[in-house]
């Protein structure tokens, strides 16, 4: 159940604490966070790929279990 606090009875504090914000990061103009979003989503999938890969599927492409979020870090820079 959400409460409803009204300014007027906080006074000025209530005026300094409810005065209308803005957003703090907004998607649009901040592209960088989308971006590394974006990139870490991939990473992760490429992770999750390697990942359901038996250690001799693995093995066969040369990787152990222990290495791929390191190569998954070096190919994704």
């Amino acid at each position: 159940m959400a409460s409803i606090i009204n300014n007027s009875s906080l006074g000025k504090i209530g005026d300094l604490l409810f005065v209308r914000q803005t957003p703090a990061l907004n998607a649009e103009t901040h592209k960088g966070i989308v971006t590394r979003f974006s990139e870490w989503r991939q990473r992760r999938k490429a992770e999750i790929e390697l990942s359901r890969l038996t250690d001799r599927e693995l093995a066969d492409i040369g990787l152990t279990r222990q290495q791929i979020p390191g190569v998954i870090n070096r190919v994704h820079r």
